[in-house]
């Protein structure tokens, strides 16, 4: 597992409270009664509508075969390139309105560069060319020019506006022509070749790019997911954690699991966006692409390995209670012992009592099961109301307790959660709340230590962690 993560939520728990927010996966499989899903075309369109680019007719079909307007071509090509739409400036069209349907898309596009429209018009109802969707793929998917390729089409004319740009297709295996030897500069674009070009091209990029624009956040970092993560598989920049973009980059053919965390700054949220990424080679280039899904889809589960010095006793058995007290089927998870150690998964995520036996001994203890990266893991907590420390416990004798001032600025309203009293001896901590304290602990002799303790309450049982003379508290201990 990738521990790098926590650390990075630590920072931005600096800057704020969060709260984790699953974004929506996308939709399914996408079919239309007139492609063929096994060609190229096919493949190109079914790939386009399962991502949310394009949409087919109100009666079902696609019509690959029908033209495609200007203004149909600008919402494609700014979906696949994942501009922002939302957050625009007007480029002053006189024939386009913040009104009309795919303003927003028109609007991303002239704001990149890619668009520059003609005498302050855009015509978004005329049928896009060729040879204009040849200039806007080059320039939306910021392809080197390739002006000493030879192409083979005796159509486009030499120093002609377009030809640099269908130069720099044919160099990119982008376009085969309409013939061996002709491009049609002047034809209209139909809907199924628009749909195989902006494939192609998207196919050019060996990389793969998450903007944080796209989910409405300031920042995002990336984190492996999985239980064994796909180190070798993919990579990306670490230097481009908590940026606006990350490329994720192909190392080998397989998929792996992604996952991108994002920061707003207004809200205060974190989002968490899970993908697999899979890894191609695609006309002899190792090519990266990113499915958005539903983590639950794809949860892994870590099995909790209990030892021998874990519990009192082997168990041979093991009952489990949800929050609500029903007994969980044994269907929801796993228990084996083997050579004195206890291997415990539970399938849901939520909060159970578990009870150890061995036939004569029992034990309950407290669990928490979430997911975490794509991965289903279990928190055991003994069940204890109160907890005690003696001398052994303290390398000295308690004499007087007092509690260390854990809030700060982003939290004052904090109140000690617990109560602490000594007796004969015994230095005794009971929960009021849950939440962390800080414990100052001095002795007969005038030695110090501290203890760090939180109590939490899973399935309505007590239970805590503690550690005695904790390092990462030293700014609170004087």
């Amino acid at each position: 597992m990738n521990t790098k993560r926590f650390y990075q939520y630590a920072m931005a728990a600096t800057l704020a409270t969060s709260a984790i927010v699953i974004a929506t996966p996308a939709s399914a499989a996408t079919t239309f009664p007139d492609v063929n899903s096994s060609t190229e075309e096919g493949k190109a369109i079914i790939s386009l509508a399962d991502r949310g680019i394009i949409s087919g007719y109100p009666d079902g079909t696609f019509k690959p075969a029908n033209a495609i307007t200007r203004t149909q071509a600008a919402k494609i090509l700014a979906g696949i390139l994942e501009l922002d739409t939302e957050n625009v400036i007007n480029p002053q069209f006189k024939d386009v309105k913040p009104s009309d349907e795919n303003y927003g898309a028109i609007a991303a596009l002239a704001n990149a560069g890619i668009i520059s429209g003609s005498n302050g018009y855009f015509n978004p109802t005329k049928n896009i060319t060729r040879g204009q969707m040849s200039k806007m793929i080059v320039r939306g998917f910021d392809l080197e020019l390739a002006e000493d390729t030879n192409i083979p089409f005796t159509d486009v004319v030499a120093g002609s506006e377009y030809e640099p740009y269908i130069q720099t297709l044919f160099a990119n295996n982008i376009t085969k022509g309409t013939t061996p030897t002709t491009f049609g500069t002047y034809s209209n674009v139909k809907r199924s070749q628009l749909a195989s070009f902006v494939v192609r091209a998207e196919n050019t990029k060996d990389s793969a790019t998450v903007y944080a624009k796209k989910y409405n956040q300031d920042y995002i970092f990336a984190s492996y997911g999985g239980i064994n993560p796909a180190e070798d598989i993919f990579t990306w920049d670490e230097e481009q954690d908590w940026t606006d973009a990350i490329s994720i980059q192909p190392l080998k053919e397989g998929t792996g699991k992604l996952v991108i965390s994002g920061f707003t700054e207004e809200t205060e949220e974190f989002v968490d966006v899970f993908f697999l990424v899979h890894v191609q080679t695609v006309n002899g280039k190792l090519q990266a692409r990113l499915e958005e899904v539903d983590e639950a889809d794809y949860l892994e589960n870590m099995p909790l390995s209990l030892l021998e010095g874990d519990l009192n006793f082997v168990p041979t058995d093991v009952s489990i209670k949800t929050a609500d007290g029903k007994v969980l089927a044994s269907d929801k998870y796993a228990f084996e012992v083997k050579d004195k150690v206890t291997t415990l998964s539970i399938f849901e995520n939520g909060e159970y009592t578990v009870t150890f036996t061995d036939g004569t001994l029992q034990q309950t203890m407290v669990a928490e099961v979430y997911s975490y990266d794509f991965v289903r893991m279990i928190d055991l907590y003994e069940v204890a109301n109160q907890v005690t420390f003696t001398a052994d416990d303290l390398v000295l004798e308690p004499k007087s307790v007092m509690f260390k001032d854990l809030s700060d600025e982003w939290d004052t309203d904090y109140k000690v959660p617990v109560k602490a009293t000594i007796q004969d001896g015994v230095l005794i901590v009971t929960p009021v709340s849950e939440g962390p304290a800080l414990l100052k602990v001095t002795g007969t002799n005038g030695e110090t230590t501290y203890i760090y303790i939180e109590f939490m309450k899973f399935a309505g049982e007590w239970a805590n962690i503690h550690e005695i003379d904790p390092d990462e508290y030293e700014d609170f201990i004087d």
